[in-house]
């Protein structure tokens, strides 16, 4: 899917001021990352590693893990295309609705795809599983105790997940390091999203090493640019996240709250920055359009997510005088239908 994902302010010339359809975090100071990438630019007079070792290296001694557990990838979406290339003319299960990319790699591989509700929903036919944890689009988690038992009742299907979005939670997720010690199971993650800098495209998964080396004889060479490495390395150095989680997930409780308060209007739970809403009135696509247009505000129409209908739309927070704006414009739509 090249169209309809979320950010799609490329699309709007410069219209957009805020833009709630990312589900990375805003609130970043890249000023000290700024200066690293500056003083690494002579290095893009040569190539880059051709598989990302030292970022590998990197990842996995803060990990705790072997830098063959690790392989370094073009941000999570080259992961999920790797896996499904390893993996192609297998049986699929995807738990959804979730991002779409884990369909769309099953298909140019041709995987069989089936896409369920709950690990619960996973059939004798299943072979791989898809797990977005926590979930894009709507913020819930499935947590490790509930994980564990999954793994111990199918020793012989492989999960899937994609973690990229566990810096936003507070949720029990399992750790790298448990991660690695199943013999069936691989995670996916991005090094942007924490950092706000999708742009720059890096990201990793994580198995034991005889799934990664499955994986590495799929992959191409250089796929992970000099300056993508070493802002990589950079984060990974980061002892502390680069925002505070609990004033986020503070901030989002209140917005949700604010948000239901509206008529028409649902917000949903979540256990992240990000969650689903659904509008009573018109359509997502039509609120989305009357927020570019009145208030110079992109969300992010959700109804093309399996099983999504077209009154869904995600957003997530930013700060308090953000939201708020968000807030009274979704206010302004529902009170012209009211």
């Amino acid at each position: 899917m090249i169209y309809g994902h979320g950010d799609d302010i490329y699309r709007y010339n410069g219209r957009i001021k805020l833009n709630f359809s990312s589900n990375v975090c805003t609130c970043i100071d890249h000023t000290e990352l700024e200066v690293h990438l500056v003083k690494s630019f002579p290095l893009i007079n040569s190539y880059p590693e051709p598989d990302g070792k030292s970022l590998a290296t990197a990842i996995a001694n803060k990990a705790g893990v072997i830098e063959d557990e690790i392989v370094v990838t073009n941000g999570a979406t080259e992961a999920i295309y790797l896996i499904a290339n390893t993996f192609k003319y297998n049986n699929s299960a995807i738990i959804s609705p979730t991002f779409e990319e884990y369909s769309d790699a099953c298909s140019l591989f041709n995987h069989k795809i089936r896409n369920i509700n709950s690990l619960d929903e996973v059939s004798d036919t299943d072979d791989i599983i898809w797990l977005c944890n926590p979930n894009n689009p709507n913020g819930l988690v499935i947590e490790k105790d509930a994980l564990e038992i999954f793994m111990r009742k199918n020793p012989n299907k492989i999960l899937i997940m994609d973690l990229s979005y566990n810096c936003f939670s507070q949720m029990d997720l399992p750790s790298l390091k448990e991660i690695c010690s199943y013999p069936n199971m691989i995670s996916i993650h991005s090094l942007t999203k924490n950092f706000s800098i999708p742009g720059l495209r890096i990201g990793y998964l994580a198995a034991n090493s005889k799934l990664t080396g499955l994986v590495k004889k799929c992959r191409m060479p250089w796929s992970v640019n000099t300056l993508a490495l070493e802002a990589g390395k950079y984060i990974i150095e980061l002892r502390e996240p680069p925002f505070d989680i609990i004033k986020l997930l503070a901030e989002t409780l209140r917005f949700r709250t604010e948000l239901n308060n509206l008529n028409g209007i649902t917000a949903y739970p979540t256990s992240t920055h990000f969650f689903l809403c659904k509008t009573l009135f018109g359509t997502a696509g039509e609120l989305k359009q009357y927020l570019i247009e009145t208030h110079s505000i992109l969300i992010r129409d959700a109804s093309n997510f399996w099983g999504l209908d077209y009154s869904y739309f995600r957003i997530s927070t930013r700060d308090k005088e953000e939201n708020n704006k968000l807030i009274n414009a979704i206010k302004q739509w529902t009170e012209y239908y009211m």
